[in-house]
């Protein structure tokens, strides 16, 4: 068996256990993230993995929209980062009134970690602006000013480096060639397609657009912005746990 065979088989059984009845979500987590890892360093796509049985297809998950703009920067990028695609919709609810929702497409696995990441790192901002702000003196209204300005800063910190580490990934490589003129690494090139691939047959076609910030303490928001410099972005989430990991 080739070094190459010995690793897709290796992926083959982590997506068969992301997969299996009875896995947790943590588990199944922790093999999807396993995967992803596997298929950057070997330069793979799931596409080389030939158990057709295993590899899930695109598709699509839609949850509640945060209602922070800088929780929806962190959606975006991390998202990125795990190779999915978001975007925002609405529906109508039960007493149709029209609902903003999130998002993800990509495969099953991907879209639980991807989820799962950024609700860690929101929570993470949560819990790091409830830290900073228990014992400063000041009425409700100003702490909670300065703690959404903190919160803002961190985010839009975390969400540069989240970017940073998708260019630093996507950059130059080794595998400059026929298979890959535009040095693009394989893994998100194909996962990128495919995910276009599903909104075109969906007659979904997304347009960007940017997000203004809106600083109201700049004291608070840059102590913010230091503070997102030290928040994790290698760490497997806890689902038992809310700390947040220093980098």
């Amino acid at each position: 068996m080739t070094d190459k065979e010995s690793i897709i088989q290796k992926i083959q059984k982590l997506l068969a256990m992301s997969k299996a009845n009875g896995a947790s979500e943590n588990e199944a987590m922790t093999a999807a993230n396993r995967v992803q890892k596997l298929l950057q360093e070997h330069n793979l796509s799931l596409g080389d993995i030939k158990d057709n049985e295993i590899v899930e297809p695109i598709d699509s998950e839609s949850f509640e929209a945060e209602k922070d703009k800088w929780k929806s920067w962190i959606v975006s990028a991390t998202a990125k980062l795990y190779f999915c695609t978001v975007y925002s919709s609405s529906k109508l609810d039960e007493r149709y009134r029209k609902v903003k929702q999130t998002v993800f497409v990509g495969r099953k696995s991907n879209r639980l970690v991807a989820k799962s990441m950024a609700d860690y790192f929101i929570d993470t901002i949560e819990q790091m602006a409830i830290d900073e702000f228990k014992s400063v003196p000041g009425s409700r209204s100003e702490i909670n000013r300065m703690s959404f300005n903190f919160k803002q800063g961190c985010a839009h910190k975390l969400t540069d480096r989240l970017r940073e580490r998708y260019k630093e990934i996507n950059g130059p490589d080794i595998y400059n060639g026929i298979d890959n003129p535009d040095g693009l690494p394989k893994l998100y090139k194909n996962e990128n397609e495919a995910n276009t691939n599903w909104l075109a047959k969906q007659g979904i076609n997304l347009r960007s657009k940017t997000s203004s910030i809106s600083v109201k303490d700049r004291v608070a928001f840059n102590r913010g912005t230091t503070k997102g410099a030290n928040i994790g972005i290698d760490t497997q989430v806890n689902a038992n746990s809310r700390r947040y990991l220093s980098a």
